[in-house]
């Protein structure tokens, strides 16, 4: 699956009411179909243009990419962040924080969390949520 095709069927449910339920059947689909890390940078990017958007708790998108964690994941998502952080991608790097295992990595990913905090596109929730973040570190 290609990179556009991803963005094309984010954009078809995104809309609707119940994204959250319609982005779990698209998740089911795509992994039927062996879709695989070609779609975590999509996913990142179309979450970063909807930021206001309900994606679930965490959602089922958030469960798809993070299946590719270790595999490129991580980097996909820190760019992300250094993008345009949002209040779910900043959750979505809390995780990542929550399950580092070397205190070096840990310090990393704390750093890159504040620098969200600060960045010129983050909106308020985003800030809100990275605040609320470091305070629970």
């Amino acid at each position: 699956m290609t990179p556009d095709e991803v963005v094309q069927q984010l954009n078809g449910i995104a809309a609707l009411d119940d994204f959250a339920f319609r982005s779990g059947q698209l998740v089911d689909a795509w992994i039927a179909a062996g879709v695989g890390l070609e779609a975590v940078a999509p996913i990142l990017r179309f979450m970063e243009d909807n930021a206001g958007m309900e994606f679930g708790s965490p959602g089922s998108l958030v469960h798809f990419v993070e299946r590719f964690h270790g595999k490129g994941y991580d980097g996909l998502l820190l760019e992300s962040i250094r993008r345009k952080p949002t209040a779910h991608t900043a959750w979505m790097l809390n995780r990542l924080i929550n399950g580092a295992g070397e205190p070096d990595s840990k310090a990393r990913l704390i750093t890159l969390m504040r620098e969200a905090r600060e960045h010129p596109l983050a909106d308020e929730g985003a800030v809100e949520s990275i605040r609320s973040f470091l305070e629970d570190l």
